[in-house]
């Protein structure tokens, strides 16, 4: 894959289709599928089988960011194929004349970045795409993202809640603004306690770029502990250097905290963003898997 440098270049540091046939490099296991325009890079699990349904899961690249540095830094392909999923990553909108910068339209602060694309309906797109060359299980259809990636996860387990089984956000969030799924969606979300340029408590951090302020995570996952209907008060567990906040009940909401971490992906590759420290431990991208196959589409 092409090298790329990553930084911020949009306001915010959080930062049907046509198809084309796929080009499949069967000594990876990796494919490119081209859906309104846009690449999106695609993981086989090895020996696929078409008789047999795989998970699918849907990475989102974070702001400023694109497909194959996401990729890169996250391990998901490698990990999705320890997993047995399809793993896919598509590109957001570029940004920028000059270098693959892009993002995602994951709430109205993105609308301009992005000319108001429908991310949606391209994600929607996707699927069918992804659906049509390979034998996806409709029931376990997943979306995970950083930054402004897990941004736009939280926009589809709202507006797409009959299509994507469970999500795992990772350093980003955003509210629900009056909004409400069609059913309830397990949420899983990874922050470190020291990111400074989306803070845990919200607002700006010393990183931050632009003037919006940042949704607080815990407001975010307290809007989806009612959603869900679960205990206001989570169940606590302690590991060595970072712990999940557990709220019980008929569809579970965990937030992972990681101690000292900034923004970053924690058991990934470091991003290199100024000042943003990396964890080795929990492998938040393992852990996501464990929590998607346990939670299919009821």
């Amino acid at each position: 894959m092409k090298r790329t440098v990553m930084f911020w270049l949009v306001s915010c540091a959080v930062l049907i289709a046509s198809a084309w046939p796929l080009t499949v490099l069967a000594e990876t296991q990796e494919a490119t599928l081209t859906v309104e325009g846009r690449t999106a890079y695609i993981n086989l699990p090895a020996n696929l089988e078409n008789n047999q349904r795989y998970p699918l899961v849907i990475g989102y690249h974070g702001g400023g960011g694109n497909a194959e540095g996401y990729i890169r830094h996250s391990g998901l392909f490698s990990k999705a194929e320890e997993a047995g999923f399809i793993a896919v990553c598509p590109e957001g909108s570029l940004v920028t004349r000059f270098g693959n910068h892009r993002v995602w339209n994951s709430g109205p602060e993105y609308a301009k970045a992005t000319r108001n694309v429908d991310d949606v309906a391209f994600t929607k797109a996707l699927i069918a795409a992804v659906s049509a060359q390979y034998p996806v299980d409709p029931r376990r259809i997943y979306a995970t993202g950083f930054s402004n990636g897990g941004q736009m996860v939280y926009r589809l387990a709202l507006e797409m809640s009959d299509r994507i089984a469970a999500i795992a956000p990772m350093s980003g969030a955003r509210l629900a603004t009056g909004e409400r799924p069609r059913r309830r969606v397990p949420v899983l979300h990874f922050h470190g306690t020291a990111d400074t340029l989306y803070p845990l408590q919200g607002g700006l951090g010393a990183q931050s770029r632009g003037h919006r302020l940042h949704v607080p995570v815990r407001d975010a996952i307290a809007e989806w502990v009612h959603i869900d209907g679960d205990q206001v008060a989570p169940h606590v567990s302690r590991y060595d250097g970072w712990q999940v906040e557990a709220h019980e009940g008929p569809t579970p909401v965990d937030l992972v905290l990681v101690d000292g971490m900034g923004h970053q992906i924690a058991g990934g590759k470091d991003d290199r963003l100024p000042h943003q420290a990396l964890r080795s431990t929990p492998d938040s991208v393992k852990l996501a898997f464990e929590f998607f196959l346990a939670h299919p589409m009821p």
